[in-house]
């Protein structure tokens, strides 16, 4: 069977539950290799359970059981040098990245940025 997206490598964040993992999961679905990534702790001034490392796995072992590869990474979306140093050790092992899924848990800004 062949997806819409077989071949493509897409980038989700907020991988480790929620939103994230269901867009993994789908995107999976349809064929893509995914980069998932993950702040992995918890915000202090966010009242909800963020997502975990174990959650971020639990992901990546779903894309498995579609037949497709995961590269998980821990990354903070507002760290700029993080976020592309995982992307960067991703795209080694998969190859170019199509597609980006920003789903972040929490978008608050760091102090001192804009």
């Amino acid at each position: 069977m062949h997806g819409k997206l077989d071949g493509k490598v897409a980038l989700v964040t907020g991988a480790a539950q929620g939103q994230g993992r269901a867009h993994a999961a789908r995107l999976a679905q349809e064929g893509a290799d995914l980069v998932l990534l993950d702040r992995c702790e918890q915000d202090p001034v966010v009242s909800y359970d963020m997502g975990t490392k174990q959650g971020l796995e639990q992901t990546a072992q779903l894309v498995a059981e579609a037949g497709r590869r995961a590269v998980t990474g821990q990354a903070d979306v507002r760290d700029r040098d993080a976020l592309a140093a995982a992307v960067d050790a991703a795209v080694d092992e998969l190859g170019r990245w199509m597609s980006s899924w920003p789903t972040p848990g929490s978008a608050r800004r760091s102090r001192g940025t804009r």
